[in-house]
């Protein structure tokens, strides 16, 4: 049974992150992720909000993450989590043939967006298809975009295509947006058209998205003119493996300092329930929880 200081269940953003700056602080760590290093950051074709690049791809800026954490001493691994258990001042993690066991766990699992699954979805995935506005918004400057999905988010996305891309369209297969009354407002005076009762049936073109096709309540098909469609209709947070207080969704609730209700167990990311979901909110929320589970780890030493 190998024994770290600190476990961190995620290489995203928040993990990668938390990795950095525990291996800073002295401590013995294990960045366990079942993929690849970079989380759905991976996804990401153009980052041109991240400070630092005016211009980045996910895989790229991910990479970075990754060698930096590697270079501060912490140890990446590629395996499943099956279960954290609370054994009081220890965690024990069971992992794909092994069994750890840890001081600390800084939970940073992220969440899956909810796909539409149709047809085209997954092969024009960064080629068309996306699924955050703010990363890869400005490539489509002056072209004709989509948003598929009806709250809150999403109606925030489209008022941000808005300002840089060209004709913006909201696909809702609900009767009505759910988005506030402000943000409807906002959406009606910057004339983007709304679809409600509508469905995307799939998503066609050659090397790249051309179209996308509809079908609405009543089973009429039509065809929109796209050459990129961002998708919200939801995220799934992967929380299962750990049993702290969440939301309803399955968010986790924590602290300021990152904490669970669980002593000894931090989240960090997408995992958790906040305000904004972006690379630059992980990487903040990562920092803390390292800080966090340092602190306590010191305090339990003396």
């Amino acid at each position: 049974m190998k024994q770290y200081d600190v476990a961190i269940i995620g290489a995203g953003p928040a993990g990668l992150t938390a990795g950095i700056y525990t291996a800073r602080y002295g401590l013995k760590t294990i960045i366990i992720d079942k993929g690849l290093p970079g989380g759905t950051a991976m996804w990401a074709g153009h980052i041109k909000n991240y400070p630092g690049f005016e211009e980045i791809s996910g895989l790229e800026l991910m990479m970075k993450f990754k060698e930096q954490a590697e270079k501060c001493g912490a140890e990446i691994i590629e395996s499943a989590v099956s279960s954290i258990k609370d054994l009081g001042k220890e965690k024990e993690i069971a992992i794909q043939g092994d069994t750890l066991k840890v001081r600390a766990v800084i939970v940073a699992v992220g969440a899956k967006s909810k796909w539409l699954k149709v047809p085209g979805e997954k092969e024009f995935l960064n080629k068309g298809v996306h699924f955050c506005a703010t990363c890869d918004g400005p490539m489509y400057q002056g072209k004709n975009v989509a948003i598929i999905g009806h709250d809150s988010r999403a109606a925030d996305e489209a008022l941000y295509l808005a300002e840089v891309a060209g004709k913006v369209t909201m696909i809702s297969s609900k009767s009505a947006l759910t988005a506030d009354a402000a943000k409807q407002k906002l959406i009606a005076d910057k004339k983007i058209d709304v679809l409600v009762d509508t469905n995307v049936v799939s998503f066609k073109g050659t090397q790249f998205l051309e179209e996308i096709n509809l079908k609405d309540g009543k089973g009429k098909a039509s065809v929109l003119k796209a050459t990129g469609a961002f998708i919200y209709v939801g995220s799934e947070p992967n929380t299962e493996l750990v049993d702290v207080k969440k939301d309803a969704e399955g968010r986790i609730m924590i602290t300021q300092a990152m904490e669970t209700n669980v002593k000894g167990i931090f989240a960090a990311g997408d995992c958790i329930k906040k305000e904004l979901a972006q690379i630059a909110t992980c990487v903040g929320e990562g920092a803390i929880a390292a800080h966090s589970a340092a602190r306590l780890l010191q305090s339990t030493s003396e």
